[in-house]
């Protein structure tokens, strides 16, 4: 609201208020600015990986090396996995890679909280609960992925026989 030069402004109405006249704000502005692209530079490179399997939900995915994920899918887009499950309750950390080569790549994700609740639930049947949840809900999950002007499919296949330690 502009009040014209010498103005009061009504009251209960704040009028502008004024720059500080020694030019901390823009110097401040400025680094703030430099540090947000300077950020937004480094990570430009990243991409969102989500992927959906056989649930109601959907699978944020954080590849360990984004190169070496692309490069492996692109040449072989269905493929079977191995899936393990680190950790307990809330703090466990799933992750995926293909099988025979786990060294390929490697991808992380957290599945919902009531999920690992409910894995989580029966002290002695967490085990079974894990691999339960790998046939029912990771049996299967496509990645859509942006490629140019165009999105590539990939399909991961969990297969019981890839049982291996927790």
């Amino acid at each position: 609201m502009d009040f014209g030069a010498g103005a009061v402004p009504p009251r209960g109405v704040r009028g502008p208020t004024p720059a500080p006249a020694d030019g901390r704000f823009r110097e401040e502005a400025e680094a703030a600015i430099a540090g947000f692209a300077a950020a937004l530079q480094q990570n430009s490179g990243a991409e969102l990986l989500l992927g959906f399997p056989s649930a109601p939900f959907i699978l944020p995915l954080a590849a360990s090396d984004h190169l070496a994920f692309t490069t492996y899918v692109d040449a072989q887009p269905d493929h079977a996995v191995r899936i393990r499950r680190r950790g307990n309750g809330g703090s466990a950390e799933w992750t995926l890679s293909p099988l025979g080569e786990e060294g390929a790549y490697e991808l992380a994700f957290k599945l919902p909280k009531q999920v690992e609740d409910w894995i989580s639930d029966v002290e002695g049947k967490e085990r079974r609960r894990a691999l339960e949840v790998k046939e029912q809900f990771l049996s299967a999950i496509t990645i859509y992925r942006m490629n140019g002007g165009g999105v590539r499919a990939y399909q991961l296949r969990y297969e019981a026989s890839s049982l291996s330690h927790f």
